[in-house]
């Protein structure tokens, strides 16, 4: 039987010739150099190719173990405070009673310390990108001054933990947001301001507000460090601080070297903290320092012993600096008729006022007429507009804030004139005899300023500036002032009516 035998792929087929491999054309002199460049180019691309990816791929990496790192130390701090809040045991009542404290002091003792946990939880849990922490320890004497708490070693585990989760918010919840931290009679010895001073230099805090407490020259130390290191603040306050001239210079220091590098103050509070008046170079200093920076800022020097001497250094620096301070609170002090006409005299340059509060004050009817006369001098029209109409004056029984109420002085000035136009003239709701110097060509001009400031000026208290020019110009109300008080947006409409029924009196632009 013959055997057929297989024939696999491999095998040659008989007779076939061999097949040789293509030959690559053979490449010489420049044209092979060439190909070799475009290689080796080639190759560089690729592996810069894929150097790219492998960073890319390291900087995933290294971004979800930095995320995982957070997430653990987040989690790790949040187990340290759900042991502290469970493990720490409360403070028992007894405590401040065998300290010798009373029933209401315990009381009061109890109320801060809820608030304290309450706002360590505020600011662990997060939800709202700014947060309000008020250390508040609220109680009166029977004389009706507050009491301030003493410091206690049982208090050190809130502090430590407030401490802990003003970072903790900073960092985990702020979203963006920033802090406000208000701590009021609380006594803040030196052990306790060491505690709190890292995170107040690393915490988004926006706003620190402190309030009596006897370690003057350690809060001073305490706010100088945490005012260079924390560029967030940009409002400090002090109440009830006898801060003496070296105390002053750290703060203020420490604010002109924020000021200096771009870093701005826009606020500063010092109440309460001069015990009689403020002495001359000490109040240079202050207000020099506070206005360096160029930006519109607010200054509180409220219930100081401030009087005449400190009136007349205030006036002068509004008056010749025309710094760029946007609010000046001088409350509570001991300012008479003619420290307010001094500090009106000084509204007659400055442009940059727009809110000066002069409450409970010794400050009677002169001075309140001397700063109502720097605000809407009635006398002319050209008096009226070299009027001061960038600010507000509050703190009189007798209110004239109504005046300068609006952001533009532009709009206030023509409101005031309007005003004189309409309330000046006795039958009609426009005194020509006002205009008698005014060129014809430039009446209709005058006429749509006046319709600014109607369209600007229609507010519910709007007789209040009717009230203060009859004021001013001793006149009686009578039925017609009424009247315009009630016209409304239809002033304009009527302004115009009566003027248009005196110009055929040819002798009114004589």
């Amino acid at each position: 039987m013959n055997e057929v035998r297989k024939r696999t792929g491999n095998d040659k087929v008989a007779g076939a010739p061999a097949a040789e491999a293509p030959k690559l054309p053979k490449l010489a002199g420049a044209a092979a150099a060439t190909k070799i460049a475009e290689l080796q180019a080639e190759l560089e691309a690729m592996i810069q190719s894929h150097e790219a990816v492998v960073d890319k791929l390291n900087a995933k990496v290294d971004a979800l173990q930095a995320e995982n790192e957070s997430q653990l130390r987040e989690i790790k701090d949040l187990t340290s405070a759900l042991q502290w809040a469970y493990a720490n045991e409360r403070i028992p009542r007894r405590h401040w009673l065998e300290q010798g404290h009373s029933e209401e002091y315990a009381d009061a003792m109890g109320t801060l310390l809820n608030s304290m946990k309450q706002n360590i939880e505020n600011l662990r849990v997060g939800g709202r990108n700014r947060e309000i922490i008020t250390i508040d320890f609220d109680l009166q004497g029977e004389d009706e001054n507050w009491i301030r708490a003493d410091h206690d070693e049982l208090l050190m585990p809130y502090w430590k933990e407030l401490a802990a989760a003003l970072r903790h918010w900073s960092e985990y919840n702020a979203y963006g947001g920033f802090l406000t931290v208000k701590i009021i009679y609380i006594e803040l010895p030196k052990v306790v301001l060491d505690i709190l001073c890292p995170a107040f230099e690393e915490s988004r805090i926006e706003y620190v507000f402190l309030e009596n407490s006897h370690h003057t020259g350690d809060i001073a130390d305490f706010a100088k460090k945490v005012l260079q290191s924390n560029h967030f603040i940009t409002e400090v306050g002090f109440r009830e601080f006898m801060f003496t001239l070296e105390t002053v210079k750290a703060i203020c220091g420490a604010i002109k070297s924020r000021n200096a590098g771009g870093q701005f103050i826009k606020s500063l509070i010092l109440a309460e903290c001069f015990e009689n008046g403020i002495d001359t170079n000490t109040l240079k200093m202050i207000l020099a320092s506070t206005t360096t920076s160029g930006q519109e800022t607010i200054l509180n020097l409220s219930d100081n012993g401030m009087s005449s001497r400190e009136a007349a250094i205030i006036a002068r620096f509004l008056l010749v600096s025309n710094p760029r301070l946007s609010q000046l609170d001088l409350d509570d002090n001991q300012f008479g008729d003619t420290d307010a006409a001094e500090l009106a005299d000084a509204l007659s340059s400055n442009t940059h006022l727009s809110h000066i509060s002069i409450e409970n004050n010794d400050i009677e009817e002169n001075g309140r007429l001397a700063f109502l006369r720097a605000i809407f001098d009635v006398s002319s029209l050209s008096s009226c507009a070299a009027s001061n109409h960038n600010c507000r004056v509050y703190g009189f029984e007798r209110d004239i804030s109504v005046l300068n109420r609006d952001e533009s002085d532009y709009i206030n000035k023509w409101s005031k004139i309007l005003a004189m136009l309409a309330l000046s003239s006795e039958d009609s709701f426009i005194n020509t005899a006002l205009l008698r110097n005014v060129p014809a060509q430039l009446i209709p001009k005058v006429l749509d300023k006046c319709i600014v400031g109607f369209l600007h000026h229609l507010h519910n208290d709007n007789h209040k500036l009717t009230d203060i020019y009859l004021e001013l110009t001793n006149t009686t109300r009578c039925q017609k002032h009424d009247v315009w008080d009630s016209l409304e947006e239809t002033k304009s409409l009527n302004c115009m009516y009566n003027l248009m029924k005196s110009w055929v009196v040819s002798s009114i632009f004589v």
